[in-house]
């Protein structure tokens, strides 16, 4: 399953940014997936619930916010939809245009309990 190992990947990122951010709990991820990113939404979410006790995580949501497939057209620079998969700029300016939005699986937010330092330091409450 293609989603798996994209989500070990993710997960593995989100471990990254936590180490480095000294984290004690990640609350909350947020990703963008888009029609032509090649994973589904649902299994996405599937095996992000199945990965994340591996990580100390059981609580962690995902947050998936699907977007659409906006292009850009070279010759007039109009943004639009991608409607029916139809790759052609609708004021007929240009055959091929360039895909902005919507290709791929993005990392937007990573929502982090990040201990205060001065608890910390001081041996924080007890």
């Amino acid at each position: 399953m293609h989603e798996a190992s994209l989500v070990r990947q993710l997960l593995d990122q989100v471990r990254r940014l936590a180490d480095a951010e000294r984290a004690q709990m990640v609350d909350c991820v947020e990703i963008e997936l888009g029609p032509l990113s090649g994973v589904e939404a649902e299994l996405v979410a599937s095996a992000f619930r199945d990965q994340r006790a591996e990580f100390g995580w059981r609580q962690t949501e995902l947050v998936i916010q699907e977007v659409p497939l906006i292009a850009e057209c070279p010759d007039c620079g109009s943004r639009f939809e991608i409607v029916a998969f139809d790759f052609s700029c609708p004021r007929g300016c240009a055959a091929r245009v360039r895909v902005v939005q919507g290709d791929g699986c993005i990392l937007k937010r990573v929502a982090l309990q990040v201990a205060d330092e001065s608890s910390e330091e001081s041996g924080g409450p007890t």
